[in-house]
């Protein structure tokens, strides 16, 4: 093989092409957060992991899941969230 020429990338090896697709088909592994949360987040957890018997990792995955999945609705897809209890229908508003 010649040397490159001046402004030319050198060739990438195949062990590093290999090793770039070895990782990118790799799940993503979890990322850990530090987060400050106020008293009503708390109770929000304690009630998910004593109705729920789960972690308080599984709790926070799940409130997190229910927000994500009520804020892509109204906000991305401008969909309308009601929560109807009986004959009592109400919107949820997302400021």
């Amino acid at each position: 093989m010649s040397a490159p020429t001046r402004g030319t990338p050198p060739a990438r090896s195949q062990a590093s092409d290999q090793q770039k697709s070895a990782s990118a088909s790799r799940p993503e592994q979890p990322k850990r957060i530090n987060v400050a949360v106020t008293p009503e987040v708390v109770q929000a957890l304690q009630a998910v992991i004593d109705a729920e018997q789960v972690s308080l990792t599984e709790a926070v995955r799940r409130l997190i899941s229910y927000g994500d999945f009520v804020y892509r609705a109204v906000k991305q897809d401008g969909a309308e969230v009601l929560l109807r209890n009986g004959d009592n229908v109400r919107e949820v508003v997302l400021l």
